[in-house]
């Protein structure tokens, strides 16, 4: 320390009071200087890290909260015939019914009710038309199944047992099947299969929703009851030899496209394949892949 206190004295040219009193204060400032470092290095980092991993953790509760786990996927389901009326939770878990719409139906049967037909399914609050559609060819209903016990059960003999529901086939309906849907009259009957006659047949469900009028429980109730054949092939047009008229006059071509159709053809001749028309300017992808499956080059 002595020699320090030289040195010090010898360096700055303080007196011995002064060269004492620095020594004093050096230890002080060192802890000062070389404090807020030592802080960061073992503190600050570790709450950084403390504040990110909360925040993921925050983020994946919020995750769960607002996206509930999803059930099995399709491919996981394994569908066999099934009695509703009979069938345990186990059962309805492995035909991949959420488990909601299981105690649903069990609560339902244990205050007597009773599932007469398929469509009875769609009873229940909601089994959407969806899961029915994939359930609805395995529902095997006994004839003498029990009758229940409960309130259910003093019911007249002679009360009227509900109709089964039919699926029908969307692009064979007519209007007056069309009119048994709930909210749809012979407007909405009509407009349909004028939109359907126009496309030259329905490919897929989802091409109602295109109908205008249409709301969305209504469209919920033709998925419930109508159904499109896989097999099914539409009419198709030849967009070799139709005239602008001819195509125009489908829903999905305006006028404009069946004009610059038609001007193609004749500038470059027949069509060699349909992907031609992506040459034209106006069909883009998305139009093309929509109007594809209605058209044809001929033989």
């Amino acid at each position: 320390m002595q020699r320090l206190r030289i040195w010090v004295r010898n360096v700055f040219g303080f007196s011995r009071s002064e060269a004492n009193g620095f020594l004093i204060l050096l230890p002080a400032m060192l802890l000062i200087l070389f404090s807020y470092p030592i802080y960061r290095a073992f503190f600050y980092h570790a709450e950084i890290s403390d504040q990110a991993e909360q925040a993921r953790i925050d983020s994946l509760i919020a995750q769960w909260e607002f996206n509930p786990s999803p059930g099995p996927e399709p491919s996981q389901y394994t569908l066999f015939p099934f009695d509703p009326n009979t069938a345990t939770r186990t059962a309805f878990d492995s035909l991949g019914m959420p488990a909601f719409l299981s105690d649903r139906i069990v609560k339902y049967r244990s205050k007597g009710g009773r599932f007469r037909a398929p469509g009875d399914l769609l009873k229940i609050y909601g089994l959407d038309s969806a899961l029915f559609q994939r359930l609805y060819p395995f529902i095997r209903i006994a004839p003498h199944t029990a009758s229940p016990t409960g309130p259910k059960a003093t019911r007249k003999k002679d009360a009227r047992t509900p109709p089964p529901i039919i699926l029908q086939d969307l692009n064979q309906a007519d209007t007056s099947q069309l009119k048994t849907i709930r909210g749809i009259g012979p407007v909405l009957a009509r407009r349909i299969v004028k939109f359907r006659d126009g496309l030259g047949g329905f490919i897929d469900q989802n091409q109602v929703t295109e109908i205008y009028g249409l709301d969305s429980v209504v469209i919920d109730r033709i998925k419930s009851r109508f159904y499109v054949a896989p097999q099914f092939k539409p009419l198709r047009l030849n967009i070799n030899t139709a005239t602008e008229t001819e195509l125009s006059n489908h829903p999905y071509i305006r006028s404009k496209i069946a004009k610059s159709i038609v001007a193609y053809r004749f500038q470059h001749g027949s069509f060699e394949r349909i992907d031609d028309l992506l040459k034209i300017d106006l069909i883009d992808q998305t139009l093309f892949d929509r109007i594809k499956p209605y058209l044809s080059i001929g033989q």
